[in-house]
């Protein structure tokens, strides 16, 4: 039955149509939440997410999150599974991000904010794993926490995707082991999926996915903390098989160690992922934001030396849209030319 339902999947994705049904998704999901305690007794309407054509998808979190736009595994592998979808993709993952807080720059957009702003329509949040190293806190207050960072989107229209942390990963002394923190952060991912049941939202349990690799499976990171590029790889495969498209992730190839896959055709989307995240990067997280629109704005040299009144930076920045947009152009025409399973 799952075979069938992942066929079904598969070829729905390549249909031009308004929206997709990921079937595998709903099995992989439920599946997790049955394993777990409480109030996942029925979970069989729960995990159901829809992913509409034209789509703007983010991803929030932190380190991983951030890291990830870098290597551009996941997304590539998004962009060819949905690829008659047209979905847009936007990376706000920052460093230290956590349910708790999300600091930003004096004068700088708050992450909803920012998420209008770039008219987001469904959120991938990974949020958890550098809460679990946090041994004062407790689970009661992670997902009261985090039950309140989603309160804060309700009647926004915006559709949630909880994704769990993948694992911690021994490391050579004299670095830290912080596999023994993974009993700690499993109990935070129960509680993840338990507030996923609770407001009727998907899980991609990363987690659980990862948590045990088989002999040929290579490691995820080189510090135990610290995705690799080819940890990277192993994430988004997951990711993917998750939603049941495990062909696609099988696909790939296995990544070497900077996170190349062998199958050309995939690497040359991902190479244009990275290329639209570089020229996203730079728009979305300006180097000189001071000037820009924090604390110097009111500096000579934020304006025009010509017209004091004119403020240039602001219409300089907006030249990367075109830019990300020809660059979303040159993803589109990758992925068509992709051969899928």
């Amino acid at each position: 039955m799952l075979s069938d339902l992942r066929q079904l999947v598969t070829h729905c994705c390549f249909r031009e149509a308004a929206q997709v049904m990921v079937a595998g998704f709903f099995l992989s999901a439920t599946a997790s939440a049955l394993a777990a305690p409480g109030p996942l007794q029925n979970p069989a309407s729960l995990f159901r997410i829809t992913f509409k054509t034209n789509d703007v998808i983010a991803f929030i979190g932190g380190a991983d999150v951030a890291a990830a736009q870098h290597s551009g595994h996941l997304e590539a592998l998004l962009a060819i599974a949905f690829r008659d979808l047209r979905l847009r993709f936007r990376n706000f993952g920052w460093e230290g991000d956590t349910v708790y807080s999300q600091p930003r720059d004096v004068g700088f957009l708050s992450l909803k904010a920012n998420l209008e702003r770039a008219g987001v329509t469904v959120v991938f949040s990974q949020l958890g794993r550098a809460e679990a190293l946090d041994a004062t806190a407790t689970e009661k207050k992670f997902i009261s926490a985090y039950n309140h960072f989603l309160q804060d989107f309700t009647g926004s229209g915006v559709r949630f995707i909880l994704v769990t942390p993948p694992p911690f990963e021994a490391a050579r002394p004299p670095i830290p082991d912080l596999s023994s923190k993974n009993s700690r952060l499993s109990a935070y991912v129960r509680a993840i999926r338990g507030l996923a049941a609770s407001r009727g939202l998907p899980v991609i349990d990363l987690f659980s996915a990862l948590r045990s690799p088989g002999p040929d499976t290579p490691r995820l990171t080189d510090n135990g903390l610290q995705l690799s590029p080819q940890g990277h790889a192993a994430v988004a495969a997951a990711c993917l098989r998750e939603l049941g498209m495990a062909r696609i992730a099988d696909a790939t190839g296995p990544a070497n160690l900077p996170g190349v896959w062998p199958n050309a055709e995939f690497e040359t989307v991902r190479r244009a992922v990275i290329e639209k995240n570089r020229l996203w990067f730079n728009y979305s997280r300006p180097q000189n934001w001071a000037f820009l629109g924090g604390d110097r704005i009111t500096q000579p040299s934020s304006h025009d030396h010509r017209d004091q009144s004119v403020r240039w930076f602001p219409a300089e920045m907006e030249k990367f849209v075109p830019l990300i947009t020809r660059a979303e152009s040159a993803i589109k025409a990758a992925a068509a030319r992709t051969t899928t399973p």
